[in-house]
């Protein structure tokens, strides 16, 4: 099946601009097989009665994300809040600005590349140093910190405290264009 047009969501789905959330709308028989005892204006009936007015995309996948099936194809709500609300599908990722993974206000989204993604993330679980960018090299016995901009990872310096390699990491954040919130913990 191919991709669902604008119109077809549009058809189906109402978004709140002020919450981000996204309800049914009631379905006309159209949408219906005429099988089963019902016919299609009884399914029709049926499903509205269920479904019609009802928040939609309420399930959450393993990565905090909202999700949802229409026509038994899963959709993240973010996706289709931003079609909804620009009127196309996003060429590329979804970031959710403040980092709040429910929040699909679309004030609160933005169409970036992978690079823009990453510059909003916040520090990693496996982190172990508590600085993004930073870790300690056994082998010189100093700090190192690094950061990587367009794939590139940029040697920043070794330091022979965790507090200076933070300093320098922090300001070449700042200089590239990372988001207030990156590398801070969740």
């Amino acid at each position: 099946m191919s991709e669902l047009s604008f119109e077809d969501v549009f058809e189906l789905l109402h978004l709140d601009t002020e919450t981000g959330k996204l309800f049914w709308k009631p379905r006309g028989p159209h949408l219906f097989s005429e099988g089963g005892k019902r016919g299609a204006q009884g399914n029709a009936n049926f499903w509205n009665r269920r479904f019609a007015g009802q928040e939609a995309f309420t399930d959450t996948n393993g990565r905090g994300y909202l999700r949802g099936s229409i026509f038994n194809r899963r959709y993240r709500a973010h996706r289709i809040v931003w079609l909804l609300h620009t009127g196309k599908w996003p060429a590329d990722q979804i970031d959710h600005i403040n980092g709040d993974r429910m929040d699909n206000r679309p004030i609160n989204l933005r169409e970036v590349d992978t690079a823009g993604n990453t510059r909003n993330q916040t520090l990693s679980r496996a982190n172990t140093s508590g600085v993004c960018g930073v870790h300690y090299h056994k082998q010189i016995n100093r700090w190192v910190a690094e950061i990587t901009v367009d794939r590139k990872r940029i040697f920043l310096g070794s330091f022979d405290d965790r507090e200076s390699a933070a300093i320098v990491r922090l300001a070449a954040q700042e200089r590239f264009g990372f988001s207030a919130r990156h590398g801070r913990p969740a």
